[in-house]
């Protein structure tokens, strides 16, 4: 019996830790997919390879992201970390509050590294399109108008030049991704004009995908340094961020991760192509996403020619409220001045209300549903039987929520909004 309890016990000392070993975590990483999810394995599986292999306990899966889905992937607690064009960020930030752990320096088409990148406006090669004034008239193909290197950053330098793309008689057409398709648009004649970010174009010509000679690049003198061409100015290139709802001890040991990758062989073994700096200033992204988003905003309002016909039939009405108002008055003195008083106090307090509305903490609709089960004193784990999500992902609306309203506690939250 001894010696039977000898052996379980040295199996426990030898077996259980291992067997402990090997029970990792997963920790899911959204990176934005603009050449398509495939081609995003391929690139990416070093920095999965590299960092399984670095931060013990944990295993790393790539999840490819659009500019849309990973919103959905965030709501749903489905990302841990999330890499992604310095402009997604900054829209992303302003509802899922992140924090940036490190910025890519990308291998570009000359193997050298840079921080920086830009964006390419091309042409087929004898257009006549010479300029970026010559795109007036023209069709131009990007991937979506909210893509930050295919197309904001070349829509700045087109305004630059007092071109509107939006207007001008443009013809624009949002392809979406993957954005290899925006070339092939351009070679075969099916647009004008291709807005891309810089480097795919020489990305393409290294996978003999095309020739680079039968295109032309537009505005090209922006930039002389950069190693791939550019027709813009250059900004930060992709932050590597973390969720407020990130393990801190997951998101610390990732930072050190990277950061030290250019001095650890392991990560040229692993395959990893990108290295990575301590965080990079964001204020020319800011100032250019702010510039975009109010021009999306004219855009999207009303012309003052829309009022007009609401304008004359509130005027039509209020004469004719008028014309009863004292028909009314000669007739029932006190009872009027009553009524008067009272559509007064109405008035006022729908004007209260609809100001109360305007400053109201503005939610998602998922966050919304939380708040409100979280009014009616469900908790993390009862909301998320009832809303069928996990509840990590209750937890990250939940901690989303207090920072919007600036609160402390749940029930602090709740009083402050009712």
């Amino acid at each position: 019996m001894a010696r039977w309890f000898s052996g379980l016990l040295i199996w426990i000392i030898l077996v259980v830790p291992a067997f402990a070993e090997t029970q990792k975590g997963t920790a899911r990483i959204g990176v934005l997919a603009y050449r398509g999810s495939e081609r995003l394995e391929q690139k990416w599986f070093g920095l999965k390879n590299y960092l399984d292999g670095t931060v013990a306990g944990w295993k790393f899966d790539i999840v490819p992201v659009t500019l849309s889905s990973a919103k959905t992937k965030i709501e749903a607690g489905d990302l841990d970390f999330i890499v992604t064009n310095p402009g997604h960020f900054s829209e992303l930030n302003q509802n899922y509050f992140m924090s940036i752990i490190a910025s890519r320096q990308q291998q570009k088409s000359d193997g050298t590294y840079s921080s920086a990148f830009g964006s390419a406006i091309v042409t087929r090669k004898g257009s006549g399109i010479l300029l970026l004034q010559d795109v007036r008239g023209k069709s131009v193909a990007a991937v979506d108008r909210n893509a930050f290197g295919g197309f904001q950053l070349a829509w700045r330098e087109f305004q630059e030049v007092g071109v509107d793309l939006f207007a001008d008689d443009i013809r624009l057409n949002f392809v979406g991704f993957p954005m290899d398709q925006v070339i092939s648009m351009v070679l075969d004649g099916r647009a004008d004009v291709g807005i891309v970010r810089s480097g795919l174009v020489e990305d393409l010509a290294a996978e003999h995908l095309i020739n680079p000679d039968d295109l032309e690049f537009l505005n090209a003198t922006a930039n002389y340094t950069h190693p791939d061409m550019t027709s813009t100015r250059l900004y930060p290139e992709w932050p590597f961020a973390a969720f407020n709802t990130t393990d801190p001890d997951l998101r610390d040991r990732v930072a050190v991760a990277l950061l030290t990758a250019r001095s650890n062989l392991f990560a040229q073994e692993s395959g990893m192509v990108d290295l990575w700096t301590a965080p990079v200033p964001n204020r020319s992204v800011e100032e250019l996403v702010l510039a975009y988003r109010n021009r999306i905003n004219i855009m999207n309002t009303p012309k003052p020619e829309s009022y007009q016909l609401t304008i004359l039939v509130l005027l039509g009405l209020s004469v004719f409220g008028g014309g009863i108002a004292i028909l009314l008055r000669k007739k029932f003195p006190l009872r009027t001045a009553s009524l008067a008083l009272a559509i007064m106090e109405t008035e006022t307090d729908l004007a209260i209300a609809q100001s109360s509305k305007d400053s109201a903490v503005q939610m998602t609709r998922r966050e919304q549903e939380i708040f409100d089960l979280i009014a009616q004193g469900l908790s993390s784990k009862e909301i998320a039987r009832k809303l069928s999500i996990s509840p990590k992902a209750v937890e990250f609306h939940r901690a989303n929520l207090l920072k919007k309203f600036g609160a402390r506690t749940s029930s602090q939250m709740v009083a402050m909004a009712t």
